[in-house]
């Protein structure tokens, strides 16, 4: 049970939340924390076990380093505030505020609001060069940085590793038919958007697995599988069918069992 709450709470909930989710009194799980009650009821502690680990309050409020984060990576994708303030249903000086940390929590709602945002524009290129610059200026990190799983983590630090030339030479400028070009095998530069249609691509028609593509992209596997999971939400979002990993891989007879031959014939 304390493992399970201390867990929720390393996930960024407070005791009071953890409860509220619960259904609970705040006192079970204040007095469990404490290690000064041993025994609960089996009722309540089936409620709070019932509360999944990286669940989110759906009131009160949160810490700013996550939504933060995100708006600083869309200012450096060329995302001006106020197209963030209209894709998050948010005030324009509220995201100037959350760009420039002048925020330490928002509300779930607000939060929401920005993760939408993050959602929907984190996959395509503003036309801002000012919002690149000033991004640049203040060195702030694009999305690929980030591991969506540690995004929120005020301890985790952004992977340089994953953002090709981030820091360094300036890249050279993108040519036409970048995408296919490299896919033929030839040395081109990608910007964002070629290189996340070049993974998608690559996980949807081919068996390489994402360390895989990772290495051809020069990026993380873990920035591959975040970019195919936003490729495949953003269909789905559209209207469209979510593409699949197409490639079939035809099994022998050894590694069929008798009931799938039988079938088979």
């Amino acid at each position: 049970m304390v493992p399970h709450i201390q867990r929720l709470i390393d996930g960024g909930l407070t005791a009071q939340q953890v409860a509220r989710e619960a259904g609970v009194d705040p006192s079970a799980v204040r007095w469990a924390l404490s290690g000064r009650k041993k025994l609960m009821l089996r009722g309540t502690a089936d409620k709070i076990l019932g509360v999944p680990v990286g669940a989110r309050t759906t009131v009160g409020f949160v810490s700013s380093v996550g939504a933060v984060r995100r708006i600083q990576a869309l200012y450096t994708l060329g995302h001006f505030n106020r197209r963030i303030a209209e894709a998050s249903g948010l005030s324009r000086c509220f995201i100037i505020d959350l760009a420039n940390e002048k925020r330490a929590s928002l509300t779930i709602q607000r939060d929401a609001g920005v993760r939408r945002a993050y959602d929907e524009l984190s996959m395509t290129v503003g036309g801002s060069s000012k919002a690149r610059l000033y991004a640049e200026a203040h060195g702030w990190v694009p999305p690929l940085a980030w591991d969506d799983d540690m995004i929120d983590d005020p301890s985790a630090v952004p992977s340089l590793d994953a953002v090709p030339c981030l820091g360094g030479a300036p890249e050279e400028e993108v040519t036409e038919n970048a995408v296919a070009r490299f896919l033929m095998g030839e040395s081109v530069v990608l910007d964002h958007a070629a290189r996340r249609e070049v993974v998608a691509y690559l996980m949807e028609w081919t068996a390489l697995t994402p360390v895989e593509i990772a290495a051809r992209v020069e990026s993380s596997a873990n920035a591959v599988s975040r970019t195919w999971e936003r490729v495949k939400r953003q269909a789905r979002d559209e209207g469209r069918q979510a593409p699949w990993r197409r490639h079939f891989e035809p099994m022998t007879r050894a590694q069929l069992s008798r009931r799938e031959l039988e079938v088979a014939a």
